[in-house]
């Protein structure tokens, strides 16, 4: 058992905020009494992905533009929980597919909560699974969003993870977790 203990926080300071996004600068001091100042900390809000899977064993994407990369991306449908989903994933999974691919589902179910960097990131990234997806609305996009829908066989699924066709890494680590959970795939 580990005996490591946490950093002592003398000073935190918001250096930036707005909707999306606020930076805290914290000063700290090491259980070995090194000071670390500043030590930024990102505070997003928590973030869901969901691995939907039609009947006829299809893996439902999303091929977006990320302007970070400035690259287009085949990812996960998902994004960023709301105040309105009550902190719970299936709500707010449900609700990013639905907006973002104009699929519902049969079924929704919680697979798994991880951290997308715990160095530097306060938030978690909540893995959803969904089964029996097919078409039931409209796309509604978010300001600057322009998602193509993308029908992947769940056969070609490590192949394009293998050749790094999916770029994001958390993306990668719910698709393989997901899939685990469905049958899809052993490890």
């Amino acid at each position: 058992m580990s005996t490591l203990k946490h950093w002592r926080v003398t000073d935190s300071k918001i250096v930036l905020a707005d909707r999306w996004i606020r930076v805290r600068a914290d000063s700290c001091i090491a259980p070995s009494g090194d000071v670390v100042d500043p030590f930024y900390v990102l505070e997003y809000a928590d973030w869901v992905h969901v691995v939907a899977l039609t009947d006829d064993d299809r893996l439902v994407m999303n091929r977006q533009y990320r302007h970070g990369a400035g690259e287009v991306h085949l990812e996960l449908p998902g994004g960023v929980m709301d105040a309105a989903d009550a902190g719970d994933p299936i709500v707010a999974g449900r609700r990013e597919f639905m907006e973002e691919t104009g699929h519902g589902a049969r079924e929704f179910r919680h697979v798994i909560s991880l951290r997308p960097n715990p160095a530097t990131h306060a938030n978690r990234v909540h893995t959803v699974l969904a089964l029996g997806a097919q078409p039931e609305g409209t796309q509604c996009f978010d300001n600057g969003e322009e998602i193509a829908v993308e029908l992947i066989p769940v056969a070609d699924v490590l192949r394009l993870i293998r050749e790094g066709e999916v770029q994001q890494s958390t993306h990668v680590a719910s698709m393989l977790l997901a899939l685990a959970v469905a049958g899809r795939v052993t490890f």
